[in-house]
């Protein structure tokens, strides 16, 4: 088994993936990948929710209306993020990964395939070997890694750290271009059209 190295950034959201990593579960090297997809999936969520926020007339008393818009539309996922980034009028994440991008999206649509099929409980039919989802697991954290460090970098909130409508609300810098949406039912509307 390889070692895991998790850069700094990322190493409180991973401390159960490592966990996962060096336990002596037969099944550890597919439930640190799963676990590590949903830590892929959460960055995305936090980023795009720090850009819905910032919004002037989201705040304490709308915010529980925000976040059961976000709640009722399960058309949400990784893909309807990045959209709904760009839509905003922030720097679209290919650009803001610039030459990376490329290499570690192809990765990350390639591991999506078969995710699906583990994550339904299903046989993936690849035959999947231990050492390819411990290449996949760092793939993830790759990924996760230039996101954080370009987001941060951009915007200040890297998608990784918990209070994401605090960080947005203190936010100096709004990179926010254009709010498709003035009050929570738009936002609603706004959500249920965003598509990959």
């Amino acid at each position: 088994m390889r070692k895991l190295i998790i850069p700094e950034a990322l190493q409180e959201e991973f401390s159960t993936v490592e966990a996962l990593w060096y336990c002596n579960g037969t099944t550890r090297r597919v439930d640190a990948l799963v676990v590590s997809w949903v830590k892929y999936e959460k960055q995305l969520r936090r980023l795009f929710s720090f850009f819905v926020f910032q919004h002037p007339k989201i705040n304490e008393k709308t915010l529980d209306d925000v976040i059961s818009a976000f709640v009722a539309n399960r058309n949400l996922n990784p893909e309807t993020f990045i959209s709904g980034i760009k839509e905003l009028g922030v720097t679209p994440i290919p650009k803001l990964l610039g030459n990376a991008h490329a290499g570690l999206w192809a990765e990350i649509k390639r591991i999506k395939v078969y995710r699906n099929k583990i994550m339904h409980g299903q046989q993936t039919g690849q035959g999947i070997q231990s050492a390819q989802l411990e290449r996949d697991v760092i793939h993830i954290i790759n990924w996760m890694t230039a996101l954080a460090d370009a987001s941060d970098s951009a915007f200040g909130y890297d998608g990784l750290k918990r209070g994401a409508y605090r960080i947005a609300k203190a936010s100096a810098h709004v990179p926010v271009q254009n709010y498709p949406f003035s009050n929570t039912n738009e936002l609603k509307q706004w959500l249920s059209t965003l598509r990959v």
